[in-house]
């Protein structure tokens, strides 16, 4: 038997911020990992990310370890239904005017609550940071298509929110909460940017933490708990941290109800796209078509993401090559309203992406987690 004081499970946004934190406490931990970064995941050839994709403005914490490169806007995409094609600059924009003011004043709303949220975060838990905001509380049970028929804002969505909400999260109109639809919008009144991950500055100093490995069973016995790694090597810890995708989390702790899966394929790709597909930088698609979302990269290749495994490439590229490929299963869990607690029991939590799906919201989730047991440690 081995002892150590803490151990986190998953090497991901929210397990690295956790180890960041309790590492300049001077706390000691082991961290457990199959894949530092989780899924933030560049390409071998370092020209684009093959799953978290972009970082806003507002990113107080992740900030700190990012690269910003490129900055998007919704100005410079295209949309494309059926055989038309249009930009935030088409007739459109004029039509749905008057909702896109209304939207616009939700949108500013809901930022204000958000940030509160999120600073609210870093001592408490999200789900009672949710509970205690009736507005967020709100928005988080309730579907989306009822915020927008509620607030009269049905043509400006379909035609300017939605498709960017698709390319985004993966799924239409129809499967998200409000709070989904308000927090993956906000990229049109905050700046985004591409980014490349600062990996090496967010663990300098814990480089020696880190293991690689698979966690297969978690167990307690009396006041410890009982990690078990797959070949059979058994870790003791005073406290636990899982910080896996929530459907492993869900396994591990035995979790009830949690947000529905999305996956989906992500491709880099050398070739030529054909003349319909080169106008904008970023290309989006109705909420029924396979395709989500094309992106020309600043060095010529292209970040094509899919929910089909073999796209037709011949559609969109006069010549192709795959260059690589990554099937995110799952991508994030977003659909549904389960609101789970992060801790689990005694000195055991659970943090990351499970009620609020962000890098930024992921990462404040392990601050929060390495707080409470600085604090427990210091009772």
């Amino acid at each position: 038997m081995d002892p150590r004081e803490t151990v986190i499970i998953g090497g991901g946004i929210a397990g690295l911020a956790c180890g960041r934190r309790l590492c300049d406490a001077g706390a000691p931990f082991t961290l457990v990992t199959e894949r530092v970064g989780g899924r933030i995941r560049r390409s071998r050839d370092g020209a684009v990310n093959l799953g978290a994709y972009y970082v806003m403005g507002d990113y107080r914490h992740v900030g700190r370890y990012v690269r910003r490169g490129r900055q998007l806007s919704a100005l410079r995409s295209r949309v494309h239904v059926g055989s038309g094609s249009y930009t935030g600059w088409s007739w459109r924009a004029v039509r749905t005017l008057r909702q896109s003011r209304r939207f616009g004043r939700l949108l500013r709303e809901f930022r204000e609550h958000y940030e509160a949220f999120k600073t609210a975060c870093e001592t408490r838990s999200q789900a009672q940071a949710i509970r205690a905001d009736p507005f967020l509380r709100g928005l988080y049970r309730a579907p989306a298509s009822e915020l927008v028929a509620e607030c009269r804002i049905a043509d400006f969505v379909e035609h300017f929110a939605a498709p960017g909400l698709h390319g985004s999260t993966f799924l239409p109109l129809s499967r998200l909460s409000g709070f989904v639809l308000l927090q993956f919008t906000l990229p049109m009144i905050v700046p985004i940017h591409e980014f490349e991950f600062q990996q090496a500055e967010l663990i300098r100093g814990f480089e020696a933490a880190i293991r690689t490995g698979s966690v297969t069973r978690i167990d307690r016995d009396g006041d410890r708990h009982r990690v078990e790694l797959e070949g059979g090597e058994v870790l003791w810890a005073r406290n636990l941290v899982v910080a896996t995708p929530i459907d492993t989390s869900r396994e591990l702790l035995g979790l009830g109800r949690v947000k529905q899966p999305v996956r989906a394929h992500m491709f880099q790709i050398a070739g030529t796209l054909r003349a319909p597909w080169q106008r904008e930088p970023i290309q989006l698609f109705s909420q029924d078509d396979p395709t989500l979302a094309i992106a020309r990269q600043e060095n010529g290749s292209v970040l094509f993401c899919s929910r089909h495994e073999k796209p037709d490439f011949e559609r969109f590229f006069e010549e192709h090559r795959v260059v690589e490929h990554h099937y995110w299963n799952p991508a994030f869990n977003l659909e549904g309203d389960a609101l789970l607690e992060c801790e689990q029991g005694e000195n055991r939590y659970l943090i990351g992406d499970g009620n609020v799906c962000g890098l930024e919201d992921s990462f404040i989730t392990g601050l929060y987690a390495a707080n409470r047991i600085l604090k427990h440690g210091r009772d």
